[in-house]
């Protein structure tokens, strides 16, 4: 019998939307990928052209995240199990994170 997960996953595969749907799992699982301390004073917007955009609550937390990118770049493209993000943009917004 096969799981109803598979199913989904050949669905989405055959609509061309599963690489879509991996992005917007990233997106959904930002605060376990990174951590409670970091997720704190971030968001994980959007990803485009392969770009992951991330809003930061002060330049010295985008500094200083700026120097962990590579890290973070391979801790998502583990966990989504391809190479799904090639860069991250930090950008600093308000901490109503709009």
């Amino acid at each position: 019998m096969i799981e109803l997960g598979q199913i989904i996953k050949q669905v989405l595969e055959r609509r061309k939307m599963w690489r879509q749907y991996r992005q917007c799992l990233i997106i959904d699982q930002w605060d376990q990928l990174v951590g409670p301390k970091i997720a704190a004073v971030t968001s994980a917007r959007r990803i485009e052209r392969r770009m992951l955009w991330v809003k930061v609550s002060d330049s010295t937390w985008a500094y200083h995240l700026t120097l962990l990118k590579p890290q973070l770049i391979k801790k998502i493209n583990e966990h989504a199990g391809e190479n799904m993000i090639h860069d991250i943009f930090f950008q600093i917004g308000t901490n109503d994170w709009s």
